[in-house]
């Protein structure tokens, strides 16, 4: 399976490939966590090599994102950091630090030390992630990393703006309970409040114009379109009240108008 990653790297990089070419995505199995082969892990011909010749005294941070219709799941990381720190989401909130597993399947030394990371992710609606590679070098070398990614159930409504201001909504109603008996502006509010759903609205659905086709959008676009006529018809309905009392009132005082003379 290929998703694109979007990656990013906060050393330089002075050798190898881009880091993009590098990044493997994986479909996730749910019910348990299968940990690749590391030679499907690896591609050394794609390793890449940074250096903090930029930014000495700063970690390396490496950040993985991937389109918010899926989400990662588990991530596999080979690289020379035997210590790694994980961060989660936007708001870059920590999750744990870990400790690498250290190869060397000839039982000799090895000049660089790789270090395997086999780590699940268990949080919902993750599609961005920040890794902090913890060194005492001065370079530092990616021989592989998988990101293993599911459908994310989250990914379509979080993208959907909020479907109507609840804050101009209550403001109509108010406006219409202190309007006068006359008709026409309780009509003029109801265009008001329709023209803002479908404003609204369409400005919803130009959000994901690529998603589209997708039935889950078509569903969430049904139940947005369910809730807006079950808020007109609410709305309408209070606003026929309030007139009505209005009306009732009004014609009392005109009774009793009438009665004086």
């Amino acid at each position: 399976m290929t998703e694109k990653v979007i990656t990013r790297c906060t050393w330089t990089q002075t050798a190898g490939n881009e880091l993009s070419q590098l990044v493997q995505t994986r479909l996730f199995d749910e019910d348990v966590f299968v940990k690749p082969d590391l030679d499907d892990a690896i591609n050394e011909e794609r390793a890449v090599l940074f250096s903090d010749i930029d930014s000495p005294g700063i970690p390396c941070e490496l950040q993985f994102q991937i389109a918010p219709s899926f989400k990662i799941a588990a991530l596999t990381l080979v690289c020379s950091a035997p210590k790694v720190e994980l961060f989660l989401g936007p708001s870059q909130e920590y999750l744990e630090t870990i400790y690498g597993i250290a190869i060397d399947e000839d039982g000799g030394d090895v000049p660089i030390q790789p270090y395997r990371y086999d780590v699940e992710i268990d949080r919902s609606g993750i599609a961005d992630i920040d890794l902090k590679l913890l060194t005492t070098g001065k370079d530092i070398f990616i021989y592989g990393a998988m990101l293993h990614i599911a459908p994310n159930p989250n990914g379509i409504t979080t993208q959907l703006q909020t479907p109507f201001d609840l804050l101009k909504i209550q403001e109509l109603l108010q406006r219409g309970g202190s309007s006068g008996s006359q008709k026409k502006p309780d009509e003029e509010k109801m265009q008001k409040f329709m023209s803002l759903m479908k404003g609204i609205t369409t400005h919803s659905q130009s959000q994901a114009p690529a998603l589209a086709a997708d039935t889950s959008v078509i569903d969430v676009n049904q139940h947005i379109d369910s809730k807006f006529e079950e808020l007109e018809r609410i709305i309408s309905k209070r606003l026929d009240e309030i007139e009505a009392q209005q009306n009732k009132k009004l014609d009392k005082i005109i009774a009793m108008l009438e009665n004086r003379n």
